[in-house]
C-alpha cells in the first residue's frame, strides 16, 4: 500500500508502507475520495490548494447493497425492476434477467440514513429485514434464498465509503480534482467524473480513459524539463509561471 508519493518538476516517486520504492515520469492517481479526504496517502509536497477544498467540499455516500440467489425466477415475467416506496431497502433489481440462466440474483440498495439504518444491525439481521419487504412487496411470505450477502465499503480501510457526493457550493469540485498537476499527477475516479456520471462505473471507467488520454498527450509534448524539487514553495513557484 502506498504510504507517500513525491512529486515534482521531473518526476514522481512513490514509497510504499513496506519500505518499496516506485519511480516514474507521471503517476495516475485513482485513490477513492474516502482515501483521499482520510488522508491515507501522504503527498509532497501538499497537493494544491484547490484540490484540497474540492476534497473537502465533496463528501462521502453510506450505501449498502444486498445480493439473494435464488433457484427460479422470482419477479413477474417482464418485470426486472422493483420499487418498494417507504422500505428498507426500497430499490430492487435483477442481476440476472436476461442473461439465460435459471436462477436469479436480486440485488437491492439503500444509501443515506436507510443504509445507516441497516449497518446498525447485525449482519444477519439485516438480510433477513431486507427480505422481508421484498417478501411483503411480492405478497410471497415463503420466499427463501439459497444464498444470501450484505456488502457495504465505508470500513474498507482501501475504500473507506462508498462513492462520492456533491454539497452545497462543491458543483466545480469534481472537475479540479480532474486536473492534471505540473504534468506529473493524473486523477481518475468516479469522484473526478462529470456531475452527470459520477457516483457511477461507467464515469469511473470514462475519468480512467479520460486520465489516460492525458498522460499520453502529455508524452508527446515537448515541455521544457526544470531541476526536481521537492520544496513546495519551489513547485508553486513553478506551477504559477
Amino acid at each position: 500500500m502506498v504510504d507517500t508519493l513525491e512529486w515534482g518538476v521531473s518526476g514522481v516517486r512513490a514509497t510504499t508502507t513496506d519500505g518499496r520504492v516506485y519511480r516514474a515520469d507521471q503517476a495516475v492517481v485513482t485513490l477513492p475520495l474516502g482515501v483521499l479526504k482520510a488522508g491515507r496517502v501522504r503527498f509532497s509536497p501538499e497537493l494544491p490548494e484547490e484540490k484540497l477544498l474540492a476534497i473537502a467540499q465533496l463528501g462521502i455516500t453510506d450505501a449498502v447493497k444486498l445480493f439473494f440467489q435464488f433457484d427460479q425466477p422470482i419477479l413477474p415475467e417482464g418485470i426486472v425492476e422493483l420499487y418498494v416506496p417507504g422500505a428498507n431497502p426500497d430499490e430492487w433489481w435483477s442481476s440476472t434477467r436476461g442473461h439465460g440462466v435459471e436462477l436469479e440474483i436480486l440485488t437491492s440498495l439503500a444509501t443515506g440514513d436507510k443504509a445507516r439504518e441497516l449497518l446498525a444491525l447485525p449482519r444477519e439481521k439485516a438480510l433477513r429485514s431486507a427480505l422481508e419487504t421484498l417478501r411483503q412487496a411480492l405478497g410471497r411470505p415463503e420466499l427463501t434464498p439459497i444464498k444470501a450477502r450484505l456488502a457495504h465499503w465505508r470500513d474498507d480501510p482501501y475504500i473507506l465509503g462508498a462513492y462520492s457526493k456533491a454539497s452545497v457550493g462543491a458543483s466545480k469540485a469534481r472537475s479540479v480534482l480532474a486536473k492534471p498537476v505540473l504534468g506529473r499527477l493524473f486523477f481518475a475516479g468516479e469522484h473526478t467524473a462529470s456531475n452527470a456520471w459520477a457516483a457511477t462505473v461507467h464515469g469511473a471507467y470514462a475519468s480512467g480513459r479520460r486520465a489516460a488520454s492525458e498522460v499520453l498527450r502529455w508524452r508527446s509534448e515537448v515541455h521544457v524539463q526544470r531541476p526536481y524539487s521537492t520544496d513546495y514553495d519551489s513547485v508553486q513557484a513553478f506551477m504559477r509561471s
